[in-house]
């Protein structure tokens, strides 16, 4: 028996990230092991993911450049398979807002413009709405995936969408000053509206590494 059968892999679903090169080499730099499947790739997810069921420990949803809300093109989409897996999972950025919309809540325009007569359609084509480091902050929700860190804590974002509330039935679990829902949860289902997989996130690591040890239950050589 190989050490990857041993110790289980992790299925990374790529919604069409920029950012997919940085979370496949931060899964390889914690030891783990995956299989990086794109979100359009002429593979059956269902028996793929049955192929896996005794060694799979968990799967990732990435980030995507793509709009949930795009009515010109069908947005990725997550096979059901994913969910009937059994196993945790963890939604960023994208997959918390394709969480977000399949439950009905809105995906709507995050903004950097304070003035909301400033808030044009025109405008919306320059606005950043909300990049790079960012203060998040816990809500009283005890999440295991932020065990170690303060109430407060510096996050990489990098959207220009978000959820204004969560799911209902979902437990929020954290927020910033322009985004009121930042994470959220339910079950072994967990997702981030931030980016934990940049080498440039502050404390991203160590999210990784509660999503891996005390959700997945596997070991990584960190902390």
């Amino acid at each position: 028996m190989t050490e990857a059968i041993k110790q289980g892999l992790f299925y990374v679903l790529d919604m069409e990230s920029s950012l997919a090169e940085s979370l496949a080499h931060r899964i390889v730099e914690m030891k783990q092991y995956q299989v990086f499947r794109r979100w359009d790739m002429n593979v059956d997810p269902e028996k793929e993911l049955e192929n896996y069921k005794d060694v799979l420990k968990g799967i990732i949803i990435s980030g995507s450049g793509r709009n949930i809300n795009s009515a010109k093109e069908a947005p990725p989409d997550v096979p059901a398979a994913v969910f009937a897996a059994g196993v945790p999972i963890l939604a960023i950025c994208y997959g918390l807002q394709y969480l977000a919309h399949a439950q009905g809540v809105p995906v709507v325009r995050c903004w950097d413009e304070p003035d909301l007569e400033k808030r044009t359609p025109k405008a919306a084509k320059n606005d950043k709405g909300e990049q790079g480091p960012v203060l998040f902050h816990r809500t009283d929700a005890d999440s295991p995936l932020f065990h170690g860190l303060g109430r407060s804590f510096p996050v990489w974002m990098k959207h220009n969408w978000q959820v204004e509330t969560a799911p209902p039935g979902w437990q929020l679990t954290g927020y910033t000053e322009k985004c009121p829902v930042a994470a959220f949860e339910t079950g072994n289902i967990f997702a981030l509206q931030f980016h934990p997989e940049l080498g440039n996130s502050l404390c991203g690591k160590m999210i990784l590494h509660n999503f891996f040890s005390l959700i997945c239950k596997v070991q990584t050589p960190y902390f």
